[in-house]
Formats: structure tokens, C-alpha cells, sequence
């Protein structure tokens, strides 16, 4: 790959990074913001706001799902390296390129199913907090698995073509 398209995947990847942590950020003060607020209302004022218990729950699916996301991007989901531990050369590399794709296969099984089950929402049209239609909350899980699928798929390709892993870097 010429540098200059090099510097520009680097650049698009480095600036996806810190929009997704900027988003689990916003989400997470939002969280405890509205959290705050419903403690104080039910407290001082006696009286409670409506949608904050189901926005803290959607908001929570969201960090979820976007947590899930920053695992496979920075390689640190859960994963069962029994076998990866103890070989070395061509078969750990095809043991790694092995877990990416298989994971990539699940990632986009389920990301497609939730992609029928968003499109099932909207067809419906579904809302939640009685004024949000609930696709535009739920659109977050196809987006996450597929994103998932994306960068394992991705990875294991990257693998099989010979990148050094960050075990063989030492």
C-alpha cells in the first residue's frame, strides 16, 4: 500500500476511534446526569421524570453494544486461546486467522438476524419513551455486529497475509 493511502486509513481509523470513545463518553455522562436527576426529583421534589428509566435502560444497551465494539477494535474481547497459547510459527497464525474468521461468521449472523429485527421495529413502527421510534434506538445492534464482523474479518485476513501479532513483537 503507497504511504499516502497508508496515512489515510491510519488517519480514518484514528479518527473512528475517538468518535466511538467520544459517543461511550457522552453516553456515559448523559447516563449519570439523568441518573442524578431522577435521584434529586424523587427526593427533593417527590416526584419522578417519566422517561428516565427507560432512557437509562436504552442508553445502557448502547454502551453495551459500543463497549463490544472498543473490545474487537483494540483485540481485547474475550476469547478461548487455550491451544494459541502453546504453538508457535504457521499454526499459531493459523489458529489466530482461524478465531478472527470464525468470529467475523457469528458477528455477521447476528448482526444480520438484527437487521431483520430492525427492519421488523420499523415496519411495525414501534416507539419507545413514547416518542422515539424504536429503530433508531435498536439500529445499534446490527451497526455493532457488523462493525464486529467487519474488524475480525478484517483481522483474520490481515493474519493469513502474514501481519506480525503484538505476542510475536514481544
Amino acid at each position: 500500500m503507497p504511504a499516502r493511502d497508508r496515512r489515510l486509513v491510519e488517519s480514518a481509523a484514528h479518527w473512528g476511534r475517538r468518535l466511538e470513545d467520544a459517543l461511550q463518553v457522552l453516553l456515559l455522562a448523559a447516563m449519570v446526569l439523568i441518573g442524578a436527576t431522577q435521584i434529586f426529583m424523587r427526593n427533593v421534589v417527590g416526584e419522578s421524570l417519566g422517561w428516565a428509566d427507560e432512557s437509562q435502560r436504552l442508553i445502557v444497551l448502547w454502551l453495551a453494544m459500543l463497549g463490544a465494539m472498543a473490545a474487537s477494535r483494540d483485540r481485547r474481547q474475550r476469547r478461548i486461546d487455550l491451544a494459541a497459547r502453546y504453538v508457535r510459527g504457521v499454526l499459531r497464525t493459523g489458529l489466530e486467522a482461524f478465531a478472527d474468521l470464525v468470529t467475523a461468521v457469528v458477528a455477521g449472523v447476528i448482526g444480520w438476524y438484527a437487521l431483520l429485527f430492525v427492519h421488523e421495529t420499523f415496519t411495525y413502527g414501534d416507539r419507545l419513551v413514547s416518542v422515539i421510534p424504536a429503530w433508531i434506538v435498536q439500529a445499534v445492534l446490527p451497526l455493532a455486529f457488523l462493525m464486529i464482523c467487519l474488524r475480525h474479518l478484517v483481522n483474520g485476513v490481515l493474519t493469513l497475509a502474514g501481519r506480525v501479532t503484538e505476542d510475536e513483537q514481544g
